[in-house]
């Protein structure tokens, strides 16, 4: 008798596990996760209950059921994940992951957070405010960071918003130091002032324009790209001016010029010039350069900059702002969840 008891214990043990194993991977295998893919119907309409995109292909009100026997529905297909999957599921590809109003689910991080651990076949009411949905409206005054501009991170103002173009202003301060870009956005700085780290001082600025300063923090052993020795440039300068001195060896030498190899030779060195020989084909041309080249020190560059609104969009957005046309609203999402899928 006490054999059978502990027999049928046995079984009801191994009952209780494999049905609770069972039960958790019929949970799992129906619960949202990121990586997913999924169908979704959803609704998503404002505080006065005004829809502004829908799964329903006719004007419905915002409390409409997903009743695809009562209204024509189309499910969207989502990636719950961020950026381009590897895979995709059978018969999926690329272009059958949708959006709602031009974003992905990601990209509306609050309706994205909200979904997460969804059951299949359940409904849920999400309400957002603008930041966790399409973005705070990037209008003017408002301040943002990027290095895409002037290829170093600062901090620019939004001047005016012209459809797909914007005017933003560099916001400098005074004694602020940058290492010089070789181009300032669109315009292309001239030697020296590159050559340096951390060795340009902002002295002045007013509305359309800023002063530069730069005062070299290294003097010996400068390359200059283009030509065609390393280290042979030295740097001197005084309140006004930076000197570069080129000091190549005598010799042959060979530099590049787009797809081309040019050979040379330095003939000679003076105090004042370079004496050189290239030879092109057959031909033999002389030439002489200076060994000494002064600029100013001080350089006046513009602050305002006219833009297309998608080269600053991805900065603007991880500062909570967008250009987007649903931007500064607060928005309800009602979302069904019909489908989900899996790929290994």
């Amino acid at each position: 008798m006490k054999e059978i008891v502990k027999g049928a214990i046995a079984i009801a043990v191994i009952v209780a596990i494999t049905g609770g194993i069972y039960a958790y991977e019929y949970f799992e295998k129906n619960i949202l996760k990121e990586g997913d893919f999924a169908e979704i119907y959803y609704i998503g309409y404002f505080e006065n209950k005004t829809v502004f995109s829908s799964s329903f292909k006719e004007n419905v009100s915002y409390d409409a059921p997903f009743d695809p026997k009562k209204y024509d529905l189309q499910p969207l297909r989502i990636y719950f994940g961020k950026g381009i999957p590897d895979k995709f599921p059978e018969g999926w590809d690329y272009g059958d992951i949708g959006n709602i109003e031009g974003w992905r689910i990601y990209e509306i991080k609050g309706l994205y957070e909200a979904m997460k651990g969804m059951k299949k076949g359940t409904e849920k009411t999400i309400e957002l405010e603008p930041i966790d949905a399409f973005g705070l409206e990037a209008k003017t005054g408002i301040l943002f960071n990027t290095s895409y501009i002037l290829d170093f991170n600062t901090t620019f103002e939004i001047l005016n918003v012209r459809g797909e173009v914007v005017n933003v202003k560099w916001v400098p301060h005074v004694g602020d130091i940058i290492t010089m870009p070789s181009t300032w956005y669109n315009k292309d700085i001239p030697y020296p002032y590159w050559l340096w780290e951390n060795a340009t001082e902002v002295v002045s600025f007013n509305a359309t324009h800023v002063t530069l300063r730069t005062t070299p923090n290294k003097l010996e052993n400068l390359t200059i790209p283009y030509l065609p020795w390393e280290g042979v440039v030295t740097a001197g300068y005084n309140e006004t001016k930076i000197w570069l001195t080129i000091n190549p060896p005598l010799g042959n030498f060979t530099m590049s010029y787009g797809p081309y190899t040019i050979y040379g030779r330095v003939i000679n060195v003076t105090e004042d010039k370079i004496k050189l020989e290239f030879y092109v084909g057959n031909q033999t041309i002389q030439d002489e350069w200076n060994r000494t080249v002064e600029f100013d020190r001080e350089i006046s560059l513009p602050v305002i900059f006219t833009l297309q609104k998608s080269l600053i969009e991805d900065e603007l957005r991880k500062e909570g702002y967008s250009f987007h046309k649903l931007a500064g609203k607060k928005v309800i999402f009602r979302v069904k969840l019909l489908k989900i899928y899996r790929v290994s």
